[in-house]
């Protein structure tokens, strides 16, 4: 887990939830006990969630409220909205606007496509770092294997022409990612990243002759699903990216 994972996983953070212990919880709230950066932005995180409590707990509740409640002994006669009191209108109105900005302002599952693909993006561009350094593909092929990642994944005609650097293991929503580095030229890196596709819940296209392109991070990605897995290729961007890199094999 790199530190732009463990942020969106922390972000659904609330102190004494226990719905919130689970693995990737606690990876990512180990990784903030080792990493400054982390924990700093964790502690300002917590820092503004204990404040907005503690201002929603100063709200007074209107003077009348008691009294109204302790006249039991009164008849109470309905009437419409527009007919009651001021402070209660203007009561129910901000229990309305709370509502509506606790809605909107809720942490978001990262959980689609485009949350995966950032997220491995950002890895490779900031935290970038090989668990192995090879040019057998096999020996790749079968570390990966050992790691719960897919290892089945097929390469386009012209990855397969790239010297290979090596690869690792990445992570995201607990599930194993498949990191594979290839030599472009020119100190260079392709970052290939393949996850399967049941994971999320907006695949590519399954076709990579017709691979989603978008730039991301200084990056050109491309994104296309073949068969189980689902593919993310990342690199510099160049005119002839798709037809460098993209051509499937016959």
């Amino acid at each position: 887990m790199n530190r732009a994972q463990a942020k969106q996983i922390l972000l659904l953070y609330q102190s004494g939830a226990r719905d919130f212990q689970d693995p990737e919880m606690e990876e990512a709230m180990e990784l903030a006990r080792h990493d400054p950066e982390l924990a700093s932005w964790f502690e300002q995180h917590q820092a503004f969630q204990a404040l907005m409590r503690a201002k929603l707990r100063q709200l007074e509740v209107p003077s009348q409220l008691k009294a109204s409640l302790l006249a039991s002994h009164k008849i109470v006669h309905p009437v419409v909205f527009w007919q009651r009191p001021v402070w209660i209108a203007a009561a129910a109105i901000f229990v309305l606007l709370l509502g509506i900005a606790g809605f909107l302002l809720r942490p978001s599952v990262p959980d689609r496509f485009a949350d995966y693909r950032e997220t491995m993006v950002s890895a490779a561009v900031r935290v970038y770092g090989m668990d192995l350094e090879t040019t057998d593909p096999l020996q790749l092929r079968q570390f990966i294997a050992k790691k719960g990642a897919p290892a089945d994944y097929r390469l386009t005609q012209g990855l397969e022409q790239l010297p290979l650097k090596g690869g690792g293991l990445q992570r995201w929503r607990g599930h194993s990612v498949s990191m594979v580095c290839f030599d472009r030229g020119g100190n260079r890196m392709l970052f290939l990243f393949v996850l399967k596709r049941s994971a999320v819940k907006d695949p590519p296209p399954a076709n990579v002759s017709k691979a989603e392109l978008a730039p991301l991070e200084g990056l050109l990605t491309a994104s296309w699903t073949h068969g189980d897995d689902t593919y993310v290729l990342a690199g510099p961007d160049e005119t002839s990216f798709a037809e460098k890199y993209l051509q499937a094999q016959p």
